[in-house]
């Protein structure tokens, strides 16, 4: 076991964000011995050997795993009851990673049932960790409006710009950001609000969330039914290619998580950091040549809109948007054992081609002059999110 040190507890461990958290915790970010136990609680239930987590050994934190944890189906006093009983250590807890997200269909009733979720998890711990030090959770930037037909803001986007009331009501972080606050109240422990954009990782259960695993389904079947050295165009429109934003890897957003419960002189009293692989922003007409050519493919500009690809944009592969060409050719996948077909959201990266057309990267200046530095190239992220997919066999290469 690792030297005695913090006692982390993450919710929503399995998720795109709070896998990534686990995962750097577990590779003893930022240093060995600084946490001795990492509570992993997760709804469905996973083998730890399916997480691709690192392996146990002496000189990592203790994982313990806890499945069956259900915030939207139990009340306040069934979760500290769950808790009490299957989290060895509970009242040791010192920090807490709060990385759940359930969607619904109606916006109101999306941030009523997340509010009363957040609302049992901090009812309870206040209840059972009395050396609780800091609490962290993900916002997005749904709160700077990207959700908006051509946004709100006029890029980069940075922490002092409040999306406009009227718009608040059908997201949930304002309501979840006012449960801390009044949670906090009075307490030795504090809270940050950390803020990527698009997460670029790997989840063992799968996410309609998961953009790496919609391209890799895409872009894996695209080379079944083209051949190696296709040609694919980008599925969106000129616009969307060249909007400028910064993604973050599942490891930035772990790192970044960590690094703020670890600094509350810095992060303390509910602040807001945006967090990013890099400050400076990229675009698909650079990631997506990359992302191609990882299986195998020749990426080029949207066939529609380049005046260089309009042979392209007679062919009807070529116009074919994501879910419409998953429709098509997707019985080519069980085949190859293309498993992550099973969460694949088509209209996610149709959206993703043709909705997000507006520059929407974000500031880093506030995390940096906060103290936190590290950067790394988008690539890599995405790259290492590709591997762990294929090596759990949700995607052929």
């Amino acid at each position: 076991m690792a030297a005695r040190g913090k006692q982390a507890l993450v919710f929503g461990a399995s998720g795109l964000a709070g896998w990534g958290v686990v995962d750097q915790l577990l590779s003893n970010y930022p240093a060995q011995g600084t946490f001795s136990t990492v509570s992993a609680l997760v709804n469905r239930p996973f083998k730890v050997e399916d997480s691709f987590w690192p392996d146990r050994s002496p000189t990592r934190p203790d994982l313990q795993l806890v499945s069956g944890v259900n915030l939207a189906g139990v009340t306040g006093k069934d979760l500290e009851e769950l808790l009490e009983a299957e989290v060895k250590g509970i009242k040791d807890v010192t920090h807490v990673f709060y990385f759940v997200l359930k969607t619904e269909n109606d916006p109101e009733e999306e941030v009523r049932v997340n509010r009363k979720m957040l609302e049992c998890a901090v009812g309870a711990l206040n209840n059972l960790c009395p050396e609780m030090e800091f609490l962290v959770f993900p916002s997005g930037t749904k709160a700077y409006g990207i959700h908006i037909p051509g946004g709100v803001f006029t890029a980069p986007y940075d922490e002092s710009m409040p999306l406009p009331h009227h718009h608040q009501t059908s997201i949930i972080y304002p309501a979840l950001r006012a449960v801390l606050e009044t949670a906090s109240a009075g307490r030795q422990w504090s809270w940050c609000d950390i803020r990527p954009d698009a997460v670029i990782g790997f989840v063992p259960n799968g996410s309609s969330f998961n953009l790496a695993a919609h391209w890799a389904t895409y872009l894996s079947l695209y080379a079944l039914v083209n051949g190696k050295g296709a040609r694919v165009p980008f599925p969106g429109t000129r616009k969307a290619y060249m909007a400028l934003y910064n993604e973050a890897s599942a490891a930035t957003v772990g790192r970044c998580a960590v690094w703020a419960a670890l600094h509350p002189h810095r992060t303390r009293g509910g602040q807001v950091f945006n967090i990013a692989d890099r400050a400076q922003p990229g675009s698909m007409s650079e990631r997506w040549p990359a992302l191609t050519a990882y299986f195998g493919l020749q990426g080029v500009a949207p066939a529609a809109d380049d005046e260089e690809n309009e042979a392209e944009a007679e062919k009807e592969e070529a116009v074919l948007k994501p879910s419409e060409y998953i429709k098509k050719h997707g019985h080519h996948l069980p085949a190859a054992k293309g498993s992550s077909s099973a969460v694949f959201q088509g209209d996610f990266l149709d959206g993703y081609g043709y909705h997000l057309d507006f520059d929407r990267q974000l500031s880093l200046d506030k995390l940096r002059r906060a103290g936190f530095g590290e950067e790394v190239h988008p690539d890599e992220g995405w790259v290492r999110a590709f591997e762990t997919l294929k090596a759990a066999g949700m995607i052929a290469v």
